[in-house]
């Protein structure tokens, strides 16, 4: 399905507009700071000044190049961000990198929670710097998202600009390989000089549609040009912020865009997971007024003089932050969850056999009269009528109640003047107070195919990401594959005879069939009642398929990997139980 319309925000609340329908959901924004801090060390005396820019600014998420070390790390944290703000602020896993010169992550406690890291390793003989990703997840929404930030290779010149070249393909390729419609935000000090294709093509690696779209990235303010020394562009120039040289820093004067914050395209265009604020981007002290000059010559414009002074005495690079919002947060107090879809039936056509579940995490019975059940487009169901669903209960929504006719499912609710797409589409749940309850928004990157459903893996899982879902395996009904009204069961127990037939070693059994096309049968054995995570990874070490992240009982299990959508090759299946690790080989031969 193809949808376009306009979305309209206010500085606290989202509202969308469908037709004659609107509904508003309270909204934060959250602002994303980039700085390079020209190397801020242990011993570095500057705290003073970034305290004023920070308490200035407010951020609640920060990428840090120019770290020196944890030392440096540590100082940043400890004598600026929890001295402007007090025990609100943490940092991701600090990972020394392949310079002196270090990227670090900071972000507030309240709003955002750390769940990993990874180096992007740029191979660079010179020993330039590596690319940071981490995964971070906002509290409130549950929506999960990816920050990048990076520090290219510095300075004019063909051999520089090639360097950066190679270390942005590096990036370019790993984006790629990000499942379509990827959340991530990518700010650092890029270094490049301009958007020339033939000196600075390291732009144009970023930028460009190219085959593959996945890691394309955007500038939120579309200001595209030759910026370097160049007037027209005074407005978003970041370095330098200093006509004289002091403290190991550039001091041109303000006539480079080096600093950037980029976005996935979903970044731009989502507005249920996670938005760019429309003109929240700002080059922080840049009035516009200071081409070729020094920021805190004469008045500043946009600043105070303090602040001003401040941003000169720092650092030889201007801050650049962004807003953004997270409107997907779920704002009724209702615990229900979209577990299971059935957009494109098989057995029956689709006005029949159309379908999806939910489920009742809460602890209280939820009355579903008044509530909506909406997409994107025009697509919009008002129930009128009183329709319980019990804690723990699952409830199938379909297009036709009649068994004999709808491909084998039982309904417990009819809908019209709604349809699930094929290939696109999207399924958001409205309660009567008019707040969102539960939303997806599915792709072909999705594990469906027709005649078969999909089911979130894990009901903790977000289900904005294509890999939290699965495609089903049992059949119902006439044929079709799906499991309508009652919950997917992956951990299905083989074998539990006795106490005394317990299993006494956790262990990670061979899998069959192996070689396999495309469904494969895991099989493991658990000594204790205990939290373990199964997951698929590729030769390359990347993670393919999370299996199983939850409490397990003791005994013999089994899960099966259905690998429709992966590409023929070897694949490694990982078994994590109480600090034990277990691995075994698959070979995919379609």
């Amino acid at each position: 399905m193809q949808w376009s319309y306009k979305h309209i925000f206010t500085r606290r609340y989202y509202i969308i507009f469908f037709g004659l329908l609107s509904y508003s959901v309270a909204q934060s924004d959250y602002t994303f700071l980039t700085y390079n801090l020209l190397n801020y060390g242990d011993d570095d005396d500057r705290e003073s000044y970034y305290q004023e820019i920070i308490g200035e600014i407010q951020p609640d998420l920060i990428v840090c190049q120019e770290v020196v070390g944890i030392t440096g790390y540590n100082h940043f944290l400890d004598d600026v961000l929890n001295i402007v703000q007090p025990n609100e602020w943490s940092g991701a896993d600090f990972t020394n990198q392949s310079a002196s010169q270090d990227i670090a992550l900071y972000y507030k406690l309240e709003h955002f929670s750390f769940i990993s890291t990874a180096i992007i390793n740029t191979a660079q003989s010179s020993g330039t710097r590596d690319v940071v990703e981490w995964v971070l997840e906002h509290v409130e929404s549950g929506v999960q998202f990816r920050v990048y930030s990076l520090h290219l290779k510095a300075s004019s010149g063909d051999n520089n600009a090639q360097e950066r070249l190679e270390e942005t393909t590096v990036l370019r390729n790993y984006l790629n390989e990000l499942p379509s419609g990827s959340h991530f935000i990518v700010g650092g000090d890029f270094n490049i000089y301009s958007n020339n294709s033939s000196s600075e093509p390291a732009f144009d690696m970023l930028t460009a549609a190219g085959s593959d779209t996945d890691g394309q990235l955007f500038d939120p303010i579309n200001r595209i040009g030759h910026w370097h020394n160049n007037n027209a562009f005074a407005d978003v120039h970041t370095q330098s912020p200093r006509t004289t040289q002091f403290g190991g820093g550039a001091h041109g004067g303000m006539d480079d865009r080096f600093d950037w914050i980029f976005v996935s395209a979903a970044v731009l265009e989502d507005t249920y997971d996670m938005n760019y604020v429309d003109d929240t981007y700002i080059a922080f002290g840049n009035d516009g007024q200071h081409f070729n000059q020094a920021i805190n010559s004469g008045t500043n414009s946009a600043v105070s003089q303090t602040i001003a002074d401040a941003l000169h005495a720092a650092s030889d690079h201007l801050p650049v932050f962004a807003s953004f919002q997270f409107p997907g947060g779920y704002a009724s107090d209702s615990q229900l969850i979209i577990t299971e879809i059935m957009p494109n039936p098989a057995a029956v056509s689709d006005s029949r056999g159309e379908w999806f579940e939910i489920l009742n995490t809460d602890s209280i019975v939820i009355d579903l009269n008044g509530w909506t059940i909406m997409d994107q487009g025009n697509d919009t169901h008002v129930i009128t009528t009183s329709i319980e669903i019990a804690p723990g209960q699952y409830m199938v929504l379909g297009r036709n109640g009649n068994e004999a006719e709808n491909g084998g499912y039982i309904a417990d609710y009819i809908y019209s003047s709604f349809q699930l797409g094929n290939t696109e589409d999207e399924i958001i749940i409205i309660d009567g107070d008019d707040n969102i309850v539960d939303n997806v928004s599915y792709d072909n990157t999705f594990p469906y195919t027709s005649g078969v459903s999909m089911y979130l893996k894990n009901i903790t899982y977000n289900s904005s990401f294509d890999t939290s879902w699965a495609a089903s395996y049992s059949t119902y009904g006439d044929g079709d594959m799906g499991t309508p009204g009652r919950a997917w069961n992956d951990t299905t127990t083989i074998a539990v005879i006795a106490d005394d037939f317990l299993p006494v070693e956790v262990k990670l059994f061979p899998s069959y069939p192996n070689p396999f096309n495309p469904i494969t049968n895991i099989s493991l054995s658990i000594v204790n009642a205990a939290f373990i995570k199964v997951s698929i990874y590729d030769v390359n070490g990347r993670l393919v398929d999370n299996l199983y992240d939850s409490m397990i009982t003791p005994g013999y299990h089994q899960l099966v990997w259905q690998a429709t959508n992966n590409a023929s090759g070897i694949y490694f299946v990982l078994l994590e139980s109480g600090g034990q690790i277990k691995t075994q080989k698959l070979l995919l031969m379609k």
